[in-house]
């Protein structure tokens, strides 16, 4: 009986020991840590609730001022379209940045926004055929309140009217507001050209080869009008005579018979108005019909007349120029694009 009280006493057993903490309202050391942790957990509570947390601002695609997006009056789309308008007068411009809007590559072009000047400059690409097809850029400055033209950095030169007109896609410029041809193919494709032009007969050949290239696809036709270049001969041959040419090249292409008749014209043209006589026996000996030959040239006056028109309402200035599908203008040496984008927006549209 000893011995196990013995052992009992042998097993201590732990003791708290709190003691009061008299200084402080008589709580005791634990209670008082206690009360401290709510205290803290009150006060973090209310932290999280009254300071919320920090806002990332994140794909500001113009910017940030002042801690938040900058949202300009337009959009890149809407100044790059801007832009398209600008290059498309370019065509007016009487020197070689006549060819501008046809070389230039919009798709690929560049749009910022300058929230110091709030203005925008856009870089776009071109070919210049003149220097081994190198690629250069123009660049356009516009106003961020109206869009209008601040400066063009391509020598120094501003085109020299507004228009309608849209460069859209390299050799293709979308004709404002001039939209009458069916979205079907064949889809039409208009030859437009002074016949005393620089360029004139290799634009004839070149049209000629589109039904070639793309066979099914496109109608081409020929239209032939007298601007500055054979007007600059009138006062030494006539308008008459002049005019005749444009006349025996319309009746050939009337026959399709324009391919030989252009190639052997080209043999003895030297830029200068033939006679009647040459114009009708090289006609004759291109393979034309005498009698369907005679009949057009009797009413070939008020089909050019006609032909002047339909160029006057698509706004062509400097020839040669091509207009397909009603709706874009390009060169011979670009037109191709043109017929490319006109068939991608077509089977887009199917």
């Amino acid at each position: 009986m000893a011995k196990r009280q013995s052992e009992k006493s042998g097993n201590k057993e732990p003791v708290f020991i709190v003691k009061s903490a008299l200084k402080h309202g008589g709580l005791d050391y634990l209670h008082i840590s206690l009360i401290a942790l709510v205290i803290i957990l009150i006060a973090l509570a209310f932290s999280l609730a009254y300071f919320k947390p920090a806002e990332i601002i994140k794909n500001c695609q113009y910017g940030i001022m002042n801690g938040t997006c900058i949202s300009p009056q337009y959009n890149s789309s809407q100044v790059l379209a801007a832009a398209g308008k600008v290059l498309a007068n370019y065509a007016n411009v009487n020197s070689s940045l006549a060819l501008l809007p046809y070389y230039s590559e919009p798709n690929n072009a560049n749009v910022s926004y300058l929230p110091a000047t709030g203005q925008w400059l856009v870089d776009i690409p071109y070919i210049d055929p003149f220097a081994q097809n190198k690629t250069f850029y123009v660049s356009m400055m516009f106003s961020g309140k109206n869009l209008s033209l601040i400066k063009s950095y391509l020598q120094s030169i501003n085109p020299g009217q507004s228009g309608n007109n849209t460069v859209v896609s390299l050799g293709t410029v979308q004709i404002g507001g001039r939209v009458f041809c069916q979205d079907t193919e064949p889809f039409p494709v208009y030859m437009i050209t002074d016949p005393y032009a620089p360029g004139a007969f290799a634009g004839i050949a070149k049209a000629d080869n589109l039904s070639k290239e793309y066979p099914g696809k496109l109608n081409v036709s020929y239209d032939f009008i007298f601007t500055n270049y054979s007007s600059s001969f009138y006062s030494g041959y006539g308008v008459q005579q002049t005019q005749l040419l444009g006349e025996y090249l319309y009746c050939a292409a009337n026959q399709r018979m324009i391919t030989p008749y252009s190639a052997n014209i080209t043999k003895i043209f030297d830029g200068r108005p033939l006679s009647n006589v040459t114009l009708y026996e090289t006609a004759i000996g291109s393979g034309l019909n005498a009698t369907m030959l005679n009949a057009c040239m009797a009413n070939s006056t008020s089909t050019l007349d006609y032909q002047a028109k339909l160029a006057g309402f698509y706004g062509i200035v400097q020839t040669p120029q091509l207009v397909v599908n009603c709706r874009y203008s390009s060169i011979p040496e670009t037109v191709g694009y043109a017929i490319n984008y006109t068939i991608s927006k077509l089977n887009n549209a199917k």
